[in-house]
Formats: structure tokens, C-alpha cells, sequence
């Protein structure tokens, strides 16, 4: 006789993300603040709550412009977060930002995608405007040049152009609010749409880290 096995809701797996990107966090503070730092310190300092909204009408004309027997598929939003966190690294470290003696400077981006309304969501609703919840850490190196690019209106009207971004909303991370069960509240809001998309995996691809470990191994 078979035995029933239970999936575990989207609240759960949403927690249990939410958690290992907490400590994906805590590891990289830790292994990038200096000795008399805290880690609450050092997330303060350096890190980022940043949504990415994106012009689909201009991502969908780039696709159009751009199909070739060359390309498979047309990048995925997630897809443009990496090219995005890759072209910051350069542009903050310079060309060989991939090296592995450039390791130390490299910030962390975690990137997860939404969709509009899945915080009210019993199950998987209509996929509309696919968007995406991030938190970067940077590196006290690094932070300052960040700071300077978004401040700069020209450079950082180029900047969105390039990714079709729509809007670019940059919080602070000054607080460490933590949910009941434990998890970042932050880092429960951005996984919130991966913990419906388990259950259908309607979207094949819902989150990145990086640097990848392939990326920090050089």
C-alpha cells in the first residue's frame, strides 16, 4: 500500500529559500568585512534592496531585431540580470573583473523573479510583468563607484536604456527584520514567487546567485 506523500506549500518552500539566501549572505559578509566589523554593520554599509522593472514592448522589439540561426532562445529576464551584474563588475573593477585575483572585489546579487500579485496568491496565478527582487552586497571596495554611477543622471539613463529597464528602485538594506520562523523578511519577499512556481513550474528558471561557484573558481 502506497503512503500519501505530502508537498510541502509554497510558504514552506518559500521559507526554506528565504533561509539559505540569509546565510549565503551572512557567509559572504563574513568572509569579506574587515576584523572589528560586524556583519550588521556590514549589510548596512554595503547592502542593497534593488527592483528591476523592465520595458517588455523594448525587450520584446530587441528579440525581433536580433533573431539570427545563431541565437536558440531570447534571453530571459534573469538572463539580463546576470549580463547586468557582469557589466557592473566591469565597469566597477575594470575588463578582468572574472579573474580569480578579483574574487575579493566582486559584489553578491541575489536575483529572484515576480510576477504582479503573487503575494496574494493561494496557487500559481496569471504570469504578468515579469520583474525582479534583489539584494546585492557589495564590497566596501566597490560601493562607493556604485553609488557614483547611479548618481550620475546621464550615465545611469545609459545604463537602464542598455537593459530596458523600466524602473530601477534602490533601497537601503538598514534592517535586519526577521519573520517568526526566523527568515529575513527581505529575502522572503523576494523568494515569495519561487515557493508557487515549485508546485507548477510554469517558469523554468526563477532565481540566480552571483558570482556562480564556476564564476569564484575562475
Amino acid at each position: 500500500m502506497h503512503q500519501a506523500v505530502s508537498n510541502p506549500s509554497p510558504t514552506t518552500i518559500t521559507q526554506q529559500y528565504a533561509s539559505w539566501f540569509d546565510e549565503r549572505i551572512g557567509q559572504f559578509i563574513k568572509q569579506h568585512k574587515g576584523r572589528f566589523d560586524s556583519v550588521s554593520t556590514f549589510k548596512k554599509r554595503n547592502g542593497l534592496l534593488i527592483t528591476l522593472s523592465f520595458d517588455h514592448s523594448r525587450r520584446n522589439q530587441r528579440h525581433e531585431g536580433s533573431a539570427s540561426i545563431d541565437i536558440l532562445k531570447a534571453k530571459s529576464e534573469l538572463d539580463t540580470f546576470t549580463d547586468l551584474y557582469n557589466y557592473l563588475c566591469r565597469q566597477l573593477i575594470g575588463r578582468n573583473y572574472h579573474r580569480p585575483w578579483f574574487d575579493p572585489l566582486r559584489p553578491l546579487a541575489i536575483g529572484c523573479l515576480d510576477m504582479n500579485g503573487s503575494r496574494y496568491w493561494r496557487s500559481i496565478g496569471a504570469l504578468e510583468n515579469p520583474h525582479i527582487h534583489s539584494i546585492w552586497i557589495f564590497t566596501d571596495q566597490v560601493r562607493e563607484g556604485f553609488q557614483k554611477l547611479i548618481a550620475d543622471k546621464e550615465r545611469f539613463l545609459a545604463f537602464k536604456e542598455r537593459f530596458s529597464l523600466r524602473e530601477m528602485d534602490i533601497q537601503a538594506l538598514d534592517h535586519d527584520h526577521r519573520n517568526l520562523t526566523g527568515e529575513g523578511r527581505a529575502t522572503s519577499y523576494m523568494a515569495k514567487f519561487i515557493g508557487h512556481n515549485n508546485s507548477e513550474l510554469l517558469v523554468g528558471d526563477d532565481f540566480r546567485v552571483l558570482p556562480t561557484s564556476k564564476d569564484a573558481s575562475g
